[in-house]
């Protein structure tokens, strides 16, 4: 399709603005890839944590279980970043 240059002038082919829409609040989610989960000493994501969301509680026998607190994870993502295996996600909250 052509257009011409008064057509252009004229506003006739003026694209809409796409809307924007507003972004997803995340909160991070740890897999059972953990380390501490298979008895590995690891609590970088609870190191990184700022908001301090992510806790660690004693399973027994050098495991330990990462818990991630109710309304405490904002969303940052600095935990998923630090993870050396990738065990943490950041995934959409739940409503």
């Amino acid at each position: 399709m052509a257009v011409s240059r008064a057509d252009l002038i004229r506003g006739r082919f003026r694209s809409e603005p796409a809307p924007v829409e507003a972004p997803q609040a995340l909160e991070a989610r740890i897999g059972a890839g953990c380390l501490s989960f298979n008895g590995t000493d690891c609590r970088m994501c609870s190191d990184h944590c700022d908001p301090g969301a992510i806790r660690f509680r004693p399973l027994g026998r050098g495991r330990w279980l990462p818990v991630i607190e109710a309304g405490g994870c904002t969303g940052c993502g600095d935990c998923a970043g630090v993870c050396p295996v990738k065990a943490v996600t950041m995934e959409p909250a739940a409503a």
